[in-house]
């Protein structure tokens, strides 16, 4: 009932004017911050068919959806290939949405190598609420905490022979690595683009770090909401 293709309204105008209305556009938004906890967020006990089942549903309803659309978003537009409603079938539409939720498996999985950042979501204990804190925050919260504490998920690439000798000897001896603290300015280069909110998670963070650090990030394109804003 949340779904309702664009131009679904009565007036024809293309416009969802309802508060429980959505498109296509805002369900995948949502469906990757929801697949990117999906790990973490997902109850105890739960059956993986019971979880498969539900996927082939919202695959189905997604692509029914899509195809009643009058009028392609880019997004839809670069997901299903197809410029304008009329090139696109009910086939080529399932096997967009299809692979895209491929991709969005892929994502629930993404930080299963890293030790210490690998969560970002921590569940409610009955006392307190569930919360959720963003990777970009946790990494930035590392760099620029005043203690320098070592964090396994940041690494050091070697970029000289003086560097080189410093790994090797690491092997024998307890050699400190470089901390990102230890220069004067942090070039942040985000994959992907930027997002507003995480503009302005940067801004808090460095404004509130008694480091004397100046953090600089790489001209990126900068998504709005509807591109990717999820934090």
């Amino acid at each position: 009932p949340l779904m309702k293709p664009r131009g679904g309204g009565e007036d024809g105008s293309g416009s969802r004017s309802g508060e429980d209305e959505c498109g296509p556009d805002e369900l995948i938004l949502l469906l990757v911050y929801l697949y990117s906890l999906a790990e973490e967020a997902q109850p105890a006990g739960q059956e993986g068919e019971e979880l498969e089942k539900l996927e082939r549903e919202l695959i189905g309803a997604l692509t029914l959806v899509v195809t009643r659309e009058t009028e392609l978003s880019p997004l839809l537009q670069k997901l299903t290939g197809c410029a304008s409603p009329e090139e696109l079938t009910m086939e080529r539409a399932h096997s967009a949405v299809g692979d895209m939720f491929e991709t969005l498996r892929g994502l629930s999985h993404t930080r299963d190598h890293l030790k210490q950042l690998r969560s970002v979501y921590t569940a409610s204990d009955g006392v307190h609420q569930a919360t959720y804190r963003p990777f970009l925050r946790q990494i930035l919260e590392e760099v620029f905490h005043p203690d320098r504490p070592e964090c396994p998920d940041i690494e050091h690439t070697s970029g000289g022979l003086t560097d080189l000798l410093k790994t090797g000897f690491s092997m024998f001896m307890k050699v400190s690595r470089p901390h990102p603290s230890d220069n004067p300015l942090l070039l942040l280069f985000l994959v992907g683009g930027v997002t507003p909110s995480e503009l302005r998670l940067i801004r808090e963070v460095v404004a509130t770090s008694p480091l004397d650090m100046c953090c600089a990030i790489l001209r990126v394109p900068v998504n709005t909401p509807c591109e990717g804003d999820v934090s």
